[in-house]
């Protein structure tokens, strides 16, 4: 259905087709951004999604860096894994790899990496995995600096590391934080997670006490991914993190090259049927289930529906090589970086012609399947269109995070 806040104001055809295309895309509110990319400028993305650390307390099953059918297994090189396979990555309840300089950005980037994004107008970060970013040890230090750069904070954690001090840090400073808990309970947790420990009434306990702290304006989340373990547990996640007051419960699939998260068809269909219901019993003006309905169906097909990468020009993946990737789906994979930073300033990255010759020349065939697909479309849509939103359209929450 159409946002009659935009459409209201709609005067072409174009602009209605965008409308319908993605109503809620927040693309559209970034008309300077748009203006630089259809005159064919130099621009910086709008958020940086980073891995601090490779290393992770937990050894969750569905990790995309962990599984041996993963996208994204050549992370493992920097715990010092050389090549995954299911006795180390899966099926022991220990944490994998070790942790050591070599597994984590250079813990300078506390200090260096605020001052490059605002130096590069890059106004958001996401901090994220890889591994579990409040292992890095120049956390707390990071948080900080990009609070007094003014740059908007969202943060992926698994909860298991957050202090008191760390909880007030948090609740004060972040943009967004989304809790990574997959389970409903502490069993369920432990054969998710593949933690050494039952600590899922911890972890909660750390999740009420920043929802407690926070700041009005910080929105706490839990996301949950579905798999052939979890999948009964759904309904079960909906009334729970509901009951602690979180603001929103995300589902999502696992992603590996079977392109269906090990589930058959039928069980897709009725986990899909199941999400549905959920979400109109649960939803509420407090709690919200959040799930994109058609995004396993993009998991196995090929990116032959679009042409052009246009989310690398809004979102960057670094990963804790400190390389620079076009998304978080092409992280860690050889041939797609497109800087470090810790050799050259994100300024630099941006502005250099071998960025650029690669963000150019992507083709977006070469890459493993796109559940970003729609925002390519709707973005290339925008950016062949003479119409934009209007000023007075009201802007969604955290714009920046594309």
């Amino acid at each position: 259905m159409k946002n009659q806040s935009l459409t209201k104001h709609a005067e072409n055809t174009e602009y209605n087709k965008i409308s319908m295309i993605n109503n809620n895309s927040k693309v559209l509110y970034h008309q300077n951004k748009i203006k630089e990319l259809q005159e064919g400028m130099t621009t910086s993305p709008t958020c940086i999604q980073v891995d601090l650390e490779a290393f992770c307390n937990d050894n969750c099953g569905f990790c995309t860096t962990r599984k041996d059918n993963g996208y994204n297994n050549e992370m493992l090189k920097l715990i010092q894994i050389d090549k995954p396979d299911e006795k180390t990555t899966i099926n022991e309840f220990l944490p994998i790899g070790k942790p050591s300089d070599k597994s984590r950005l250079d813990l300078r980037m506390a200090h260096d990496l605020p001052k490059m994004m605002k130096d590069a107008n890059i106004p958001a970060i996401e901090l994220t995995g890889g591994g579990e970013p409040t292992l890095w040890p120049a956390f707390d230090t990071l948080i900080e600096n990009l609070a007094k750069n003014d740059i908007e904070i969202g943060l992926i954690t698994n909860g298991s590391n957050i202090s008191e001090k760390r909880a007030h840090l948090l609740a004060n400073h972040c943009t967004w934080i989304r809790f990574s808990m997959d389970a409903s309970n502490q069993d369920m947790h432990q054969k998710i997670h593949r933690t050494p420990n039952h600590d899922f009434n911890k972890r909660i306990e750390n999740i009420r006490n920043v929802i407690r702290l926070r700041n009005e304006e910080v929105v706490i989340g839990v996301s949950f991914i579905i798999t052939p373990i979890n999948k009964l547990d759904i309904e079960n996640a909906c009334k729970f993190y509901s009951d602690i007051k979180s603001e929103y419960l995300r589902f999502s699939w696992m992603y590996d090259r079977t392109g269906n998260a090990d589930l058959t068809n039928d069980e897709i269909s009725q986990i899909k049927k199941t999400l549905y219901r959920c979400k109109q019993e649960y939803d509420s003006e407090y709690f919200k289930v959040l799930y994109d309905d058609d995004r396993i169906d993009l998991f196995s097909k090929p990116n032959d529906d679009f042409k052009k990468c246009h989310m690398q020009r809004f979102v960057w993946a670094i990963g804790a090589d400190a390389n620079v990737y076009p998304c978080c789906i092409q992280k860690y994979n050889p041939g797609f970086e497109i800087g470090n930073i810790q050799e050259k300033t994100l300024q630099e990255i941006i502005d250099g012609e071998f960025s650029k010759k690669k963000i150019n020349q992507l083709d977006p065939a070469g890459c493993h399947p796109c559940w970003m697909r729609e925002k390519n479309k709707t973005i290339d849509m925008i950016l062949n269109s003479s119409q934009t939103v209007p000023d007075e359209a009201k802007k969604p929450p955290h714009v920046n995070f594309v």
